[in-house]
């Protein structure tokens, strides 16, 4: 039943067994599987939930003073069974994802069937809450469709989950240059008439701090807090930031946000600054913001090569072996980066640790390229098409990003991602190295003590 179920969603069924159990309940009802997706936290109807201020603490109580024990019933604390609803809510979760064209089950394709007719005990639940169930169902969708995408690639069926990203309101220190960014918003939006922070806000307050690099490079390209306040002022509508519902952040503002990050990623960024929330508003070409800054006659394509350069000249190692990875690919004809892409692009960077280890288990960028070409083919795009990367390689992005933080490290660089490609075992990469004859104990082995090394260096030379 489960083997179309992401980790994400197995994750919302576990933790609605938890609830289950923990609260003496005979079998697994719908009621329950609404608290896993609370619990698991980071899929998009949670955080739509959340935003509409419902808490997990609240809802529990309110679901364990509903659900009454029948005489006779036994609580089973090992191989719960589901109710005949809750079974019906994961077939139709299934119908949902098809419906949405994807061929994977997701915490929001869950959701998506516990609003379904036959849930009317789920809707009423939410509307004691004052949810407003079809605004939120229809953010759901919304977003799900925006972000859907079509490839070829073999690691297509893997989707992208980062709507909102978690580490925008992660930043290392309370005082980072972003958080204050983020407080400056918040103020000119509580001084305004507005309720819902947008684009507009984000980038007044960036204005605002005349001292900051940023606000230096607008100044040089004409912008400034006056001229943008006053062309803002004459715009009498919000229209560019919405698609049809409101949002706590606009929807515009949501996915610039959400761009930034992934520029962050793949320029080997282990902290989301506010030059990627620059890039992020230039990069999605919408929003309120961006429309300002067209009006006022600005050269967007030309300003966001202008943040980038500084970035680049910094040569991180994340954006170089993105980039050998995007030329691999398209000599092979593709437009989809994969992760075997990604594979290829560490050991033709050649400097980095993931390229020594590599190196060190007999592995060669020739051999590599051969078993790639095996696997995936050669493609028939066009060479002047952009090349995008596949879920796959934006799900790995997010796990060199966690590996990065966990060995304290400023920047995501090869031996991260290596080290994302060994926990990603169905991935393509991985697929490679198999072939090659070298094993994920291996490749971690071999990392480890790379880090380790490196770390007492590091150490000598401070002292």
């Amino acid at each position: 039943m489960f083997e179309r179920f992401t980790e994400k969603a197995i994750k919302v069924i576990t933790y609605s067994q938890e609830e289950a159990s923990i609260a003496g309940h005979p079998r697994l009802y719908p009621e329950h599987i609404l608290l896993g997706i609370m619990r698991e936290g980071t899929g998009i109807a949670a955080r739509f939930l959340r935003t509409a201020d419902l808490k997990v603490d609240v809802l529990r109580d309110k679901i364990n003073d509903s659900i009454v024990i029948k005489q006779g019933e036994k609580t089973l604390f090992e191989g719960l069974a589901f109710s005949s609803a809750a079974k019906k809510v994961l077939q139709k979760s299934s119908d949902v994802a098809k419906s949405l064209r994807t061929n994977y089950i997701n915490p929001e394709h869950l959701f998506l069937a516990l609003l379904s007719e036959d849930n009317s005990t789920i809707i009423n639940l939410l509307k004691d809450f004052n949810v407003d169930i079809e605004r939120i169902k229809s953010s759901v969708i919304r977003v799900v469709e925006q972000k859907a995408k079509t490839s070829s690639h073999p690691e297509d069926s893997l989707k992208s989950q980062s709507f909102v990203s978690k580490y925008f309101f992660a930043s290392t220190s309370e005082e980072s240059e972003l958080n204050q960014i983020i407080s400056s918003a918040k103020e000119i939006l509580y001084n305004s008439s507005y309720e819902i922070l947008g684009t507009e806000q984000i980038l007044l307050a960036m204005l605002e701090n005349k001292d900051s690099s940023i606000s230096v490079l607008l100044e040089n390209e004409g912008i400034n807090l006056q001229n943008f306040s006053e062309k803002l002022e004459n715009i009498n509508t919000r229209s560019d930031e919405y698609f049809q519902n409101e949002l706590p952040f606009t929807p515009k503002a949501y996915f610039a946000i959400d761009l930034a990050h992934e520029y962050a990623k793949e320029l080997g960024s282990t902290d989301l600054k506010p030059e990627h929330l620059l890039l992020g508003i230039l990069g999605e070409k919408s929003g309120l913001a961006y429309r300002v800054l067209k009006e006022l006659g600005l050269d967007t394509t030309s300003l966001f090569n202008k943040v980038l350069k500084p970035i680049e000249k910094q040569k991180p190692e994340t954006l170089t072996i993105v980039r050998l990875a995007r030329e691999e690919a398209r000599k092979l004809g593709h437009n989809a980066v994969g992760t075997e892409q990604i594979l290829l692009g560490i050991i033709g960077e050649g400097t980095g640790i993931g390229a020594s280890v590599l190196k060190d288990l007999g592995i060669t960028l020739k051999d590599a390229r051969i078993e790639v070409e095996k696997i995936i083919g050669i493609g028939n795009c066009r060479i002047e098409k952009e090349t995008t990367l596949t879920p796959r390689v934006k799900k790995l992005l997010e796990i060199a990003w966690e590996k990065a933080k966990k060995y304290s490290s400023q920047r995501i660089e090869s031996e991260h991602l290596l080290l994302g490609i060994t926990k990603e075992k169905e991935c393509m990469a991985m697929k490679v190295l198999q072939n090659l004859g070298v094993d994920v104990l291996e490749i971690r082995q071999g990392i480890l003590k790379a880090i380790e090394k490196k770390n007492r260096n590091q150490a000598v030379n401070i002292d």
